[in-house]
C-alpha cells in the first residue's frame, strides 16, 4: 500500500488529503485543518438551531419552524438567548455575523449591573432595556422563606404574571420587531428561560407557528440549561451569604417544565379566550401587522 500527502489552502482553511492507494481501492480522506490566524466566520448558509458561544447560555435561532399555511420561519433573524455579559471574542465575531441591529434585554437594572452586556465595538446593535423582573432570579432567591418545593408553584405564577401583568412591554418588543426593516432581532434575559421563553412563544405564535411547536421551541432550553458550571454560578452569586437558602433551589429554578408555559397559555385563554384575541387585544397585533411580521420573518 502506498499513501501520498497533499496539502491545499481554500477559504483560509488548509485541507489535509491523504490519498491511499491498494490494488483495488483508491480513497481520498479529507481532514480539515483550521488556521489559527483566520478570522471564524458562520456561513450564512448554515442553518443552525443552537449557536455554541462560549461565553452565553441558552442562544438559539428560531428560524426552520413550520408555520400552519405552510410556510417556514426565516433563519439568521429572530435570536433568543441568556445574558451576554461573559462573550469571548469569537462570541462577539459570530454574533456580529448575524447583523444583529435590535436586542431586547428583559432584565432589570440589578441584574444588568451584576452582568453588563459585553458586544464588539464592531456590533451595530441597540440596545433596548424592557425590564421584567417576575422571572429574574435575584428577586427570587431574595424570598427566604422559599424552599425547593415551592419553586415550582412560583414558576407556574410567574409564567402567569408574565401573560397578565407584562402586556406593556411585550408591546415594546413587537414594536421594535414591526419597526426592523433588515437585520437581525435577538431578545434575551439571565437565562434565557422564562421571561424569554414567553417572548420567543408570542413571536412564534404572532407567525403562526402551532402551539405544540411552540412548546417544543420552549422545552429545548432543557437540553441547553443550565450550562456547566451554572448551579454553582448562581449559588455563589445569589446565596453566599444567604445560608438559609435551600440548596435544592436553583435545580427547580433553572428547570424548564411544560406546565410553566401551560400556565400562561391558561391564563390567556381564561382572559381572552384565543392567543389570537390576545396578541391583538393586549398587545396592539392586528391582522395588518401580523401579515406585515409574517413578510419580513416566514418565507
Amino acid at each position: 500500500m502506498r499513501s501520498l500527502r497533499i496539502m491545499v489552502c481554500c477559504d483560509k482553511t488548509r485541507y489535509d488529503h491523504t490519498l491511499v492507494i491498494t490494488s483495488n481501492i483508491r480513497l481520498i480522506l479529507t481532514i480539515p485543518i483550521r488556521d489559527q490566524n483566520a478570522m471564524p466566520t458562520v456561513s450564512p448558509d448554515v442553518n443552525t438551531r443552537r449557536l455554541s458561544l462560549e461565553g452565553a447560555p441558552n442562544v438559539r435561532d428560531l428560524g426552520g419552524y413550520q408555520t400552519r399555511d405552510g410556510g417556514t420561519t426565516r433563519w439568521r433573524k429572530l435570536l433568543r438567548g441568556g445574558r451576554l455579559s461573559n462573550l469571548s471574542d469569537l462570541d462577539q465575531r459570530l454574533l456580529n455575523d448575524f447583523e444583529i441591529k435590535v436586542i431586547c434585554d428583559f432584565r432589570n437594572a440589578h441584574e444588568y449591573q451584576l452582568d453588563m452586556t459585553k458586544l464588539s465595538a464592531q456590533s451595530a446593535a441597540v440596545i433596548h432595556n424592557l425590564s421584567i423582573s417576575p422571572g429574574n432570579q435575584h428577586d427570587i432567591i431574595e424570598i427566604s422563606n422559599i424552599g425547593a418545593g415551592q419553586m415550582a408553584t412560583w414558576m407556574t405564577q410567574i409564567n402567569r404574571e408574565l401573560a397578565l401583568n407584562h402586556c406593556q412591554t411585550y408591546r415594546k418588543m413587537f414594536e421594535l420587531l414591526l419597526n426592523l426593516e433588515d437585520g437581525a432581532f435577538m431578545f434575551h434575559c439571565s437565562a434565557g428561560k422564562d421571561r424569554t421563553g414567553f417572548a420567543a412563544a408570542l413571536i412564534l405564535s404572532a407567525l403562526d407557528v402551532p402551539r405544540n411547536i411552540v412548546m417544543e421551541d420552549y422545552l429545548l432550553t432543557s437540553q441547553y440549561y443550565p450550562p456547566a458550571g451554572e448551579l454553582e454560578y448562581l449559588t455563589n452569586k445569589y446565596a453566599a451569604n444567604k445560608p438559609d437558602v435551600d440548596p435544592d433551589l436553583f435545580a427547580t429554578l433553572t428547570s424548564t417544565r411544560p406546565e410553566f408555559l401551560e400556565a400562561a397559555f391558561a391564563a390567556i385563554d381564561e382572559n381572552f379566550n384565543s392567543m389570537d384575541e390576545y396578541l391583538e387585544q393586549a398587545l396592539g397585533l392586528s391582522p395588518q401587522k401580523r401579515e406585515h411580521l409574517k413578510r419580513q420573518y416566514v418565507e
